[in-house]
């Protein structure tokens, strides 16, 4: 156990701290989140009070997206104009969500409101996503049954269609994620991550990546660095703001962000083995596991309950959904490394992994 220098209190399991780091960092390496949204409500689990799980979780999302970007640069994943001008609208939005979480700290209701909030957005993502996911990998499998080419499982959606429409001026034009776009959309998604990035300690990337595949039309693996590359700012931003007010525990950052080296590595390595659609998959179930967590974590503090079988179950739904979806990243990894060798693999893994 890991008594925290901050909150004397308070003690933390290292072992779980080291799983959800290193599960987190595969995860964000993959799926281009900074890892808040996983972090923030598992934090709370542990036992970290809202603003501390808020602020810590923000420090260690920035270091977890400087190494990711980093890697993702390597491999051309990441468009820096596009980037940037994310982050002008993010840091305003980012300042509105931290002074909206101040504001219910006052009122006593920080804990319930971060993880209410989390909970709503969550669910609204991980469950368009995971459907989109279902209806394309069940369009990919006829494909595949059929003896076609299945190609890149990215499909122009309605949405994309009708926003590149939008001939608002100025229109930018991004040649590296192949989109032309008008400034005033990129506003309004800057600017909503933005304001969830600072009122519940995320760096906005369960909101970006869905926003630049769905809504901008930018290719995955590119919305992956890109959105890895944005976060860093507003994440700085958070985390610098929360270090203020002494709401981070720095040492805990620290031991998370060594921890999640290695699977931010891994998790990079994987868009060259994996499709499109694996990624969108994985961001679903992850959200989705984060939900699960995050709605038995907000009844025990509605309720006051302390409960011995509530707080179990909360660990074994949001730490072990996360080792189970590394579990499922390693096997898919291992079949496409068997594909890419001419040998046989799973009917189901076929329109996940690469030729």
């Amino acid at each position: 156990m890991l008594q925290l220098p901050m909150m004397p209190d308070i003690e933390i399991s290292i072992a779980l701290l080291g799983i959800l780091s290193l599960a987190s960092g595969v995860i964000s390496g993959f799926v281009g989140v900074g890892g808040g949204f996983i972090m923030t409500p598992a934090l709370i689990i542990l036992g970290f009070p809202a603003q501390y799980a808020v602020g810590t979780g923000m420090l260690w999302v920035m270091g977890n997206s400087i190494i990711g970007t980093l890697r993702h640069r390597r491999l051309g994943n990441v468009d820096f104009k596009l980037g940037c001008v994310m982050i002008a609208f993010m840091m305003f939005g980012v300042e509105l969500g931290i002074r909206a979480l101040s504001a219910a700290i006052n009122a006593g209701i920080a804990e319930a409101s971060v993880l209410i909030v989390t909970i709503c957005v969550l669910i609204m993502v991980g469950g368009s996503i995971f459907w989109e996911s279902t209806r394309t990998k069940a369009i990919l499998d006829k494909m595949i049954r059929e003896n076609n080419e299945t190609g890149d499982s990215s499909r122009i959606s309605f949405v994309v269609s009708i926003l590149t429409r939008v001939n608002i001026p100025p229109i930018l034009n991004f040649p590296r994620a192949n989109v032309r776009i008008s400034l005033w959309i990129i506003l309004v998604i800057g600017v909503t991550a933005g304001v969830l990035a600072g009122f519940i300690g995320v760096g906005g990337g369960f909101i970006i990546v869905p926003s630049l595949v769905y809504v901008f039309g930018v290719p995955s693996f590119i919305a992956v660095g890109t959105s890895l590359f944005q976060i860093i700012f507003p994440a700085a931003f958070g985390a610098a703001r929360y270090t203020i007010d002494g709401n981070v525990v720095i040492f805990a950052a620290f031991i998370m962000i060594l921890g999640s080296s290695a699977g931010i590595y891994f998790g990079s390595l994987l868009t060259r083995y994996l499709r499109d659609i694996s990624m969108r998959y994985t961001l679903a179930v992850t959200i989705l596991v984060a939900v699960m967590g995050s709605i038995i974590k907000v009844i025990t503090v509605t309720n006051r309950s302390e409960a011995a079988w509530l707080k179990l179950t909360m660990t074994v739904i949001t730490f072990g959904g996360l080792a189970l979806i590394v579990f499922l990243l390693v096997g898919l990894f291992i079949a496409a490394i068997r594909r890419k060798k001419g040998k046989y693999i799973p009917v189901w893994t076929q329109s996940l992994v690469r030729d």
